[in-house]
């Protein structure tokens, strides 16, 4: 598998799971001269339900 096939599977696969909703996906691959963010790639971090969302959803299931 070469270079090309990496990163395509993986660019597939952040996809997916920015699609489900279940996870929240950042991206950022280049910083702003102005600005003091530093370039950090790509992360993905779980959601946390917070108690209004679980009581949203259980009444509207």
């Amino acid at each position: 598998m070469n270079i090309k096939d990496k990163i395509t599977e993986t660019a597939e696969r952040v996809y997916d799971l920015a699609r489900e909703g279940k996870y929240d996906v950042k991206v950022n691959l280049f910083s702003k001269k102005n600005s003091k963010d530093k370039a950090t790639g790509i992360q993905v971090v779980s959601t946390r339900d917070t108690a209004h969302t679980k009581k949203w959803r259980a009444k509207n299931r």
